[in-house]
């Protein structure tokens, strides 16, 4: 079950989300940034600290850990474009982080 949670949301940008995340002391977000909900970012966080960032340009899709230099990771962001997105989402950011 997804659970979509509102978080801090500053004015004029779009509603980020708290996704479902194992880890005691993380949190995993999503935000919208346009295109038909395919711009999108999503941010993994331990306290104030960015420890992963999964992102959607509304074509490919890259990823950071840390502060570190973002890689493409895909040519196309379509395996998100389905009813079951933030559980993809949450899904690839286990996968790319754990590496």
């Amino acid at each position: 079950m997804l659970a979509l949670t509102p978080a801090v949301q500053a004015a004029g940008q779009h509603r980020q989300y708290n996704l479902d995340w194992p880890r005691a002391g993380e949190v995993l977000t999503y935000q919208s940034c346009g295109c038909a909900d395919s711009c999108w970012t999503a941010e993994l966080r331990k306290g104030k600290k960015l420890k992963a960032r999964l992102r959607c340009d509304c074509e490919k899709l890259y990823f950071a850990k840390e502060r570190g230099r973002e890689e493409q990771v895909a040519d196309n962001c379509d395996a998100f474009n389905a009813v079951d997105k933030m559980d993809q989402i949450t899904q690839r950011m286990k996968e790319l982080e754990g590496k």
